[in-house]
């Protein structure tokens, strides 16, 4: 009697959806079968849905590997070798590594190299790219053209993934905000393609950014960068012209450059929400950064602040307040407005014509206390308008509520003025000037408004100037 089990006599059955066989090993032979298979992978949302479940199970293969081997991923440059090493005994790694959109290349995802097991949930940690092996990078390798409607897929940390489609790959986080370098730790990443356009608009062609201010403004990667200027044609030397009868060029400031030159530990991480850019009418290169408001104190005591020098209320309870934007309005306005965690709330509008920038400040009440002591700080900051670098209180006029500074050739000049000036000074550091205005006590529910002035004058005579902005009726 034969020695051979039951397992070995009972017939093997193997399907094959590739050629439609149905292959038979039995005792006596082997029989073929065909049949008509229609393949799960035939249909675009069939392909997307096998692209997605590769995604899923490389995520958990990496993570098992960082289980096994001391809570870390494989070397970004070896993580498909690593998973082949790995898992490729106990299934077909090799098919889990290619896009079923795709007809090439061994593997079509690339791995994140600055995402591991602790990275935040919406952090990448592989993606769709053009046909190769280990490869590992950034956005610039990210291929929205494998699957229909222009998108990719990509998967997070957390282990969620994404549909992404072009407009929306530089919105993508790439890394941990407290793993950043620390020239990108104030970068804020446009949300969509039509925000990166207008950003590089306004960081090359008029505050004139290197490739590494740009990173630093937006965190991109360099090939990033080179790419969308390609993308939208935003060169150096690029910008439109300006008629004869445009208003003053008021932009909002995109960070990226420190505004100031010295007392840099005075203003650590300086947020742009609060700053404009306004480039004077004798050189189109030349602007001032003007920060409004950089500071608010009340009763409370400090209750703003545009950058990390000192603890505000709000940083002393452990209270981040969330970054916000400036509304650029088509006419050239600027608006920006925040409410601050005990409904205290402040608003900014920046109007500018031919001969000035108008400027509102408002607080609004919106507790059920009365504020007090209500003192604002707003800065004009020189660095980045020739002839005005000088680090000297020398070449400044403060004349209650105006303050002004002249170049180093004593015939131009920068002017800024607030209703309720209370204190006109300056820091030679910075170097930079203030008209710093004071707002009346506010009861529960009141609102006032203080207006201010900046404009540039080109003469000897500055008081005179000053009486002529008197004149204009600008408080009013």
């Amino acid at each position: 009697m034969s020695g051979t089990s039951n397992k070995e006599k009972r017939p093997q059955v193997k399907v094959s959806l590739l050629t439609g066989t149905l292959v038979i090993l039995g005792a006596t032979g082997v029989f073929f079968v065909l049949f008509q298979v229609i393949r799960p992978d035939h249909t675009p949302s069939a392909r997307r849905l096998k692209c997605g479940s590769n995604l899923n199970q490389l995520g958990k293969m990496l993570a098992v590997y960082a289980n096994e081997n001391g809570g870390q991923y494989p070397p970004c440059d070896q993580w498909c070798d690593a998973l082949v090493a790995e898992f490729g005994a106990d299934g077909d790694v090799n098919d889990v590594l290619r896009c079923p959109a795709v007809e090439t290349g061994p593997c079509n995802y690339a791995m994140n190299p600055n995402a591991d097991p602790n990275s935040d949930h919406d952090v990448v940690l592989l993606f769709e790219s053009e046909p190769g092996w280990n490869q590992f990078g950034g956005p610039e390798l990210l291929v929205t053209s494998n699957h229909e409607n222009d998108a990719g897929l990509v998967l997070y940390a957390g282990g969620s993934i994404d549909f992404v489609g072009a407009e929306g790959v530089v919105g993508l986080k790439w890394y941990d905000e407290d793993d950043l370098p620390p020239e990108l730790k104030n970068a804020r990443r446009p949300a969509n393609d039509a925000e990166l356009n207008s950003w590089l608009e306004n960081m090359i062609w008029y505050h004139r950014f290197s490739t590494k201010e740009v990173r630093a403004a937006t965190g991109s990667t360099a090939a990033e960068i080179v790419a969308a200027q390609e993308r939208f044609d935003i060169w150096p030397g690029g910008r439109p012209a300006r008629g004869a009868d445009a208003p003053l060029l008021v932009l909002p400031y995109p960070g990226g450059r420190h505004p100031r030159i010295g007392f840099l530990e005075g203003a650590i991480d300086p947020q742009r929400e609060t700053k404009f850019s306004v480039f004077t009418p004798w050189d189109p290169n030349s602007y001032v950064v003007v920060d409004v408001p950089e500071a608010i104190w009340s009763n409370l005591g400090l209750t703003y602040l545009a950058h990390t020098h000192i603890d505000t209320i709000w940083t002393a309870q452990g209270i981040e307040l969330p970054k916000l934007e400036w509304i650029h309005r088509l006419d050239g306005r600027l608006e920006a407005k925040r409410t601050l965690p005990n409904g205290l709330a402040f608003g900014v509008k920046v109007r500018p014509t031919r001969e000035a920038v108008h400027m509102e400040m408002w607080l609004r009440n919106g507790t059920t206390q009365k504020f007090t002591d209500l003192n604002i700080q707003n800065c004009v900051m020189t660095k980045m308008a020739a002839g005005f670098a000088g680090l000297t209180n020398e070449n400044k006029v403060f004349t209650d509520p105006y303050v002004a500074c002249r170049d180093e050739a004593g015939t131009r000049w920068i002017i800024t003025a607030w209703e309720g000036c209370q204190r006109p000074w300056g820091n030679e550091d910075c170097p930079c000037f203030h008209s710093d205005p004071k707002f009346p006590d506010l009861e529960p529910g009141q609102e006032h408004v203080l207006r201010g002035w900046l404009s540039f004058y080109e003469g000897e005579d500055v008081e005179t100037e000053f009486e002529r902005i008197e004149a204009t009726g600008w408080r009013q």
